[in-house]
């Protein structure tokens, strides 16, 4: 595709998948920051501010101005409330409760930082899930699946049976909206002239 230097700042599997998805080769970069949201902040500055400053801190890493640092942040929503990953299984148990027979909403944001300039782009898609069982829930907490994931669900995982319908984007639910991020790429410049 091209020879240009990508990192991707994050250690999420789904995120590295989703990148390859697109065919961008690229090595993965540790940029530990402070996720801890500010008071006064909604959801949707959240996670555009959780991409922005992932993105800048692997770029402060690199010595290379002409390098692609792309990094992004998701978030569950329900009731205007943030819900984080779960501390623990029963914090799962808990979330998954919550969610139970509802819509929730899933902010997705990425960011690319290449030569001084950064480009931030937010997804937010509705996702709806249908009642759960209490078995149901205590089994899918049993495979570990949900505990390290936002909310206590992956879309790809077992969890796809519950999700009666999505408006919005797949990818961003599973935390890179590509349709955003390849837009930010066309705008920069990332691809090749044909």
């Amino acid at each position: 595709m091209n020879s240009k230097t990508v990192f991707l700042a994050s250690s999420s599997p789904r995120r590295q998948e989703l990148l390859a998805q697109m065919g961008v080769e690229f090595s993965v970069l540790d940029a530990p920051i402070d996720e801890t949201p500010i008071e006064s902040e909604d959801a949707a500055q959240f996670v555009t501010r959780m991409a922005r400053e992932k993105s800048q801190q692997g770029a402060q890493q690199l010595t290379d101005e002409g390098c692609w640092v792309i990094a992004g942040d998701t978030a569950i929503v329900l009731d205007g409330e943030i819900i984080g990953k779960p501390e623990d299984p029963s914090d799962a148990q808990r979330m998954l409760r919550e969610l139970s027979g509802r819509t929730h909403q899933v902010y997705s944001s990425v960011a690319v930082w290449h030569l001084g300039v950064l480009e931030v782009a937010l997804n937010i898609t509705d996702v709806v899930f249908t009642e759960l069982a209490e078995t149901e829930i205590k089994n899918y907490i049993a495979t570990g699946e949900p505990l390290d994931k936002a909310g206590g669900y992956a879309i790809q995982g077992e969890a796809a049976k519950w999700i009666k319908a999505i408006n919005g984007s797949y990818y961003g639910v599973m935390g890179l909206p590509i349709f955003e991020l390849n837009r930010i790429l066309q705008e920069m410049g990332f691809y090749d002239p044909v």
